[in-house]
This record gives structure tokens, sequence and C-alpha cells, in this order.
């Protein structure tokens, strides 16, 4: 890569991959290059951002090379700058183990919740029938050594159930929807780090000048998935309907 493409010069006395090697590779736990870092302490802050995006840029080529093509996809849109929301794949999402465990979460809420509404005392008749609507937020954290760490961090799931419960002859059947919407703020924080594997905590201050000096900009990410439910369940013996979802 050509330093004076991100208005370094010559003055740095940094070859091109030692240029790029600020961040070292976070995949493989590999340190950055310490001469590159003592010189990017001595810079103005215009000249760290370009130094710094030269690395982004850097980083996304090596994240496609680990596969982590999506990680790679959002940095890229926030280095581009153009602030949209960013659609996110709802089958690359739901092979994340973390977003499996965080729908799984809010449907055992679910359960629970339906548990308590006692639904075999209020529905008598064959036919009688009610509406049961209700919204559940979770938050979870992607694992270090995954691509959903590296792509969000953190963010949240919110799942909305509309059900319909309604008396059998000699059961209830419950039918109806969750639509689960996930969704994340890719955007940083001053005074704020996060962990990286190899490096230890990492400022977000760095990824603030980014944003200063080259145009990049912070943007919503977001995605939403149905799931369709038809269960029957029994009354127990002592009342109160065995609600399973899963």
């Amino acid at each position: 890569m050509d330093t004076s493409t991100f208005g370094f010069g010559i003055k740095s006395d940094l070859k091109p991959y030692e240029y790029t090697n600020l961040f070292g590779d976070p995949f493989w736990g590999e340190a950055g290059s310490l001469k590159a870092r003592n010189i990017y302490l001595q810079l103005n802050e215009r000249e760290k951002a370009l130094m710094l995006k030269a690395n982004y840029i850097k980083m996304i080529e090596k994240s496609r090379a680990r596969n982590f093509n999506m990680a790679a996809d959002c940095l890229q849109w926030w280095l581009d700058g153009s602030g949209f929301t960013k659609n996110i794949n709802f089958n690359w999402l739901r092979k994340q183990r973390e977003v499996i465990a965080a729908e799984e979460e809010n449907i055992e809420r679910f359960e629970d919740r339906l548990k308590n509404e006692n639904f075999d005392k209020t529905l008598i008749k064959v036919g009688d029938f009610i509406d049961y609507n209700n919204k559940l937020h979770y938050m979870f954290t992607g694992g270090i050594f995954g691509e959903l760490y590296y792509t969000c961090g953190t963010s949240t799931i919110i799942s909305e159930c509309n059900f319909k419960i309604t008396k059998m002859k000699d059961n209830f059947v419950l039918s109806g929807t969750i639509v689960h919407s996930w969704w994340d703020r890719y955007d940083w924080h001053k005074g704020a780090n996060a962990f990286i594997y190899g490096f230890g905590n990492v400022g977000d201050s760095e990824a603030l000048l980014v944003e200063k000096y080259c145009g990049a900009k912070p943007f919503d990410m977001r995605s939403q998935w149905q799931q369709s439910f038809n269960r029957t369940f029994q009354s127990g013996f002592l009342g109160g309907l065995s609600i399973k979802l899963k």
C-alpha cells in the first residue's frame, strides 16, 4: 500500500507493511508493529486518523482472509460513511450460537409467562379463545473468538409474540407467531473500550478520530425473522397448562 495515499509522506520512515501493522492481527493474537506505534504517538490528530484508516483497511483484508466477511462488511460500511442502516441477513445471524441462545431465552420466558396465565380457568367452553400478546428484550454479547463479537460486540434481540389460545374438546391449542427483531448501533464512545484477543482493551477514541477526519460514520444494523407455532396442550392434574413452545 502506498502510504502517500493517506497524506503521510516520507517522513514516517515506515515501509508500507509497517504502516498498516499498527493493529497486528487480532484474530491470531499477533501484536502490531512497535515501530509503527512509536511513530503514531508522535503524530498530530489528522495524521493519526490517516494512519488508523490505513490500518482499518488492512483489518478488513485480514477479516476476509479469515472468512469473517460480515465483520469486514460492517467495518467497511462504517469507513464508507453513508450512515445508512445496514440490513443484516438473518440466516447469518441465526448461525451464531449467541443469537440462537438469545432467541431461545426469550421463548423460554414466554413459556413461563404463559404458564402463569391460568388459561384453563378462563377458557371453559369449547371454542372459547383468548389473544395473547407480549414483548421481551434481551441484550447479549458475542464471544471474543467468534465473528459476532467483531461485527457488533453487544446487541439486542426484541421478541414479540402474537398468540391465540383456543379451548378444544379435550385440550387447548396455541397458534400464532413470534417475530424476532435484532439490532445494534455500530458506533464508538469516548472513554469506552473493547477487549480484543491478543491486545487487551482497545479504546474507542482512535475510531472517533477516523470519524472526525476521514468521513467514517456510525450506523444502525437491523434484522428480523419470524417463527410460527401450532401447539396442543393438556390441562395438568392440578390445573394450569404445561406449555412448551420449543
